[in-house]
């Protein structure tokens, strides 16, 4: 079995406690993490560690090729015959 690729940055749960143990809030934890994992935030609701994760996962799906553009998307047959 292959061994996980070991990153140089901490994971998002690692870093999402290391700032909950430091003081701040869930919400603020969550908009750090993202934005150190290069995760726009806005001055809407803040982050949640799991859309955090689930976003990073589908970014690495886009970069390694094995989720496109149109996936997920209906064939133009099956959208004809509804």
């Amino acid at each position: 079995m292959a061994e996980p690729r070991q990153e140089s940055a901490p994971a998002t749960r690692e870093t999402y406690r290391a700032l909950l143990l430091r003081g701040f809030s869930p919400g603020e934890a969550a908009n750090l993490t993202a934005y150190l994992s290069g995760i726009e935030v806005g001055q809407g609701k803040p982050w949640r560690l799991a859309d955090v994760d689930r976003l990073l996962f589908l970014r690495e799906l886009c970069r390694t090729g094995r989720l496109g553009v149109d996936d997920g998307l209906q064939p133009r047959q099956a959208i004809a015959a509804g």
